[in-house]
């Protein structure tokens, strides 16, 4: 994004509040405190997390509703001033060693049922929260105009500003303000936007849209925290954004070339020289721009017109998207589809399933065994045959069966091998 426009958006900015706070210590996966924002009064304020509620409500869930509770009455409304929406994390948040340690609760009366909801979303912005002090945020009050709300766990501020320029669709306001507040490219991965787009403006069924950046694509990319309505709450409350900055924990990582890239065993991993001529191979990475976002698709077409996975297709596409040769290996041995070894002109696969087995499906593989002079899962000589054993078709009502090129065949005996082989070298 151009830097004079992100420049237009922020001196359109008008200042409402500034509060300074320091990043408190983490004791036992809590800060012990909150952080509480009025956005009537534009007002910011620290509040504990006391023992009982440690003891009784322990996180998550169980805050949101702690600090819910006494913020409204019986008479509240979902788009009610004193409606919080509040965002929490457990005493494990933000705790790489724990899967789904990333998430975050939030709650708010909803504009569906007019009752406390509760959601949970992925991303970054409960960590972030969870680096920056705070074990749980709650949102207050009505603003004026729209504002976006920063915290800025790097120079320890929280900021309320009119915003009237940015735009209000999330992929829009995301990238803007993901560029508005990092440092550089590399600062980008520690900005987290949470937004909700116009629709939540025109119907109560609004999601909020929490953003993690993606660098290998270069744009913020979102998870959805979409129960109850809890966007259309953010969007009556005149909340454009809600913006968080991470202060800078590890170095950003990067892809870099290792000094085994270049040596590979592709002896023991079965890989040949392909039959095919290299300028064909070459027009299929041509067709795919080299985009590394597509060797998969890549490695499909050499595969169906080489009928294997070439060590020449490996190192070519390598060579000329940048792929690593360890990440291509990885793909050619992970999917099924994929074969590192010359395969027929004609693939037999022989189902050997439950139902297919009980009726003799081995004895079927053993008879292709003889007749083709080859083991199972190899290639007869001249290229015409290879038989595989797969573990179901999806015809047990034929059992025992068998695909013989793009043909399914059923109830098949030992006595038909013969003819089926026949038939199809005369094909």
């Amino acid at each position: 994004m151009a830097t004079d426009s992100i420049a237009r958006l922020r001196d359109a900015h008008a200042r409402l509040a500034s509060f300074d706070f320091e990043v408190a210590p983490i004791d036992r996966g809590y800060a012990g405190r909150y952080l509480r924002i009025d956005l009537g009064s534009a007002s910011v304020e620290v509040r504990p997390v006391t023992e009982q509620m440690k003891d009784l409500w322990t996180g998550g869930k169980g805050f949101d509703l702690w600090i819910t509770l006494k913020e409204i009455h019986a008479g509240t409304k979902w788009d009610s001033p004193e409606n919080p929406i509040c965002f929490a994390t457990g005493p494990l948040g933000g705790t790489t060693s724990f899967p789904g340690s990333g998430k975050t609760l939030v709650t708010a009366v909803s504009p569906l049922t007019d009752a406390i909801m509760d959601c949970n979303v992925g991303g970054y912005f409960g960590p972030y929260l969870k680096f920056a002090g705070f074990d749980a945020l709650e949102l207050i009050g009505k603003a004026k105009d729209e504002v976006i709300v920063f915290i800025d766990a790097v120079k320890g501020k929280v900021l309320i500003e009119k915003a009237p320029l940015e735009s209000v669709d999330s992929h829009l306001v995301a990238e803007e303000l993901t560029a508005m507040y990092a440092d550089d490219e590399d600062d980008r991965r520690n900005i987290s936007v949470v937004s909700s787009g116009r629709g939540a403006q025109h119907g109560r069924m609004g999601v909020l849209n929490f953003s993690f950046y993606d660098w290998r694509r270069g744009v913020p990319r979102f998870k959805q925290a979409g129960r109850g309505g809890i966007g259309t709450v953010f969007r009556d409350k005149r909340i454009k954004a809600l913006v968080i900055k991470n202060r800078e924990l590890a170095r950003p990582w990067s892809v870099t070339p290792s000094s085994a890239m270049g040596f590979f065993p592709y002896d023991k991993l079965g890989a040949h020289e392909s039959r095919a001529d290299l300028p064909a191979i070459r027009k299929i990475i041509r067709d795919w721009n080299a985009d590394p976002e597509y060797v998969i698709e890549m490695m499909q077409d050499v595969q169906d017109h080489d009928r294997f996975i070439s060590k020449t297709a490996i190192d070519e596409i390598a060579r000329r998207t940048g792929a690593s040769r360890a990440r291509l290996f990885h793909i050619a041995t992970f999917y099924k589809a994929f074969s590192l070894t010359p395969r027929g002109r004609t693939e037999v696969e022989v189902c050997v399933g439950t139902t297919c087995h009980v009726k003799g499906s081995g004895k079927i593989i053993e008879a292709f065994e003889r007749d083709l002079g080859i083991r199972l899962g190899g290639t007869t000589e001249d290229g015409a045959f290879t038989v595989e054993a797969v573990a179901c078709i999806g015809c047990c009502g034929l059992a025992p069966a068998l695909r013989i090129g793009n043909e399914v065949l059923g109830n098949v005996k030992i006595r038909d091998v013969t003819k089926i082989i026949k038939r199809k070298a005369q094909a």
